[in-house]
């Protein structure tokens, strides 16, 4: 059986921990300059319809969210539902078999990521809101 080791989720770890560290070193030194870019939001949102609202934008961030969320839902019941008609249609090969339970392992796994996601976009997007309001 394949097993998905350290060596090989190292790399995937260090490249998604220098990732979000230029993003949040970018979000520190930047903010110094917020008062430019708010006021070239504002510029852009009325340009575009938007308006000032930040309710608006919220709200739009919220769907993108959503649908990003949904359609990664949905790849993973597909992937369940291929991996199950895999196992049965096996006939007891065991190489078909090994792939069903894989894929059936990934993607159960990636429903709780895609779950998790949810959870946090949800508490940190209700924590927003309130900010807001």
């Amino acid at each position: 059986m394949h097993r998905f080791g350290f060596r090989k989720l190292f790399p995937l770890l260090a490249v998604l921990f220098i990732f979000s560290s230029l993003i949040f070193c970018t979000t520190t030194f930047a903010a110094d300059g917020m008062t430019s870019v708010i006021g070239g939001l504002t510029t852009t949102g009325d340009a575009s319809g938007f308006g000032t609202d930040p309710q608006s934008v919220q709200n739009l961030v919220v769907g993108a969210i959503n649908i990003v969320l949904g359609l990664l839902g949905l790849t993973s019941l597909a992937l369940t539902i291929y991996a199950g008609i895999l196992y049965v249609i096996s006939q007891g090969e065991k190489d078909k078999i090994e792939k069903a339970k894989s894929i059936l392992t990934w993607s159960i796994i990636g429903m709780v990521i895609i779950v998790a996601a949810y959870a946090i976009a949800s508490y940190l997007l209700g924590g927003i809101s309130v900010m807001l309001s």
